[in-house]
């Protein structure tokens, strides 16, 4: 089963919304990257170790343009 570790969003909402999502499987890790909110598009990364997927988690958010870098830690969702 995967769960979400984190979920980071810029504050920004539909055309300029970022989600970056760390999400840890039963093999690994993943790195998911969403442009443009749920119907956006989206990149997956996978990884073996934590901290190679917290780096990735990290450059993904870097490349966003200063003005929609705005980042925010969502809170987990009720029952995690």
């Amino acid at each position: 089963m995967m769960g979400r570790v984190e979920h980071w969003f810029n504050r920004s909402y539909r055309a300029g919304r970022r989600d970056v999502y760390l999400l840890r499987t039963p093999t690994g890790w993943q790195v998911v990257g969403r442009e443009g909110g749920s119907g956006g598009r989206e990149v997956t990364y996978y990884f073996d170790d934590e901290a190679e997927a917290r780096r990735m988690v990290q450059a993904m958010k870097d490349a966003v343009p200063a003005h929609l870098g705005n980042w925010a830690l969502m809170p987990q969702p009720p029952g995690r």
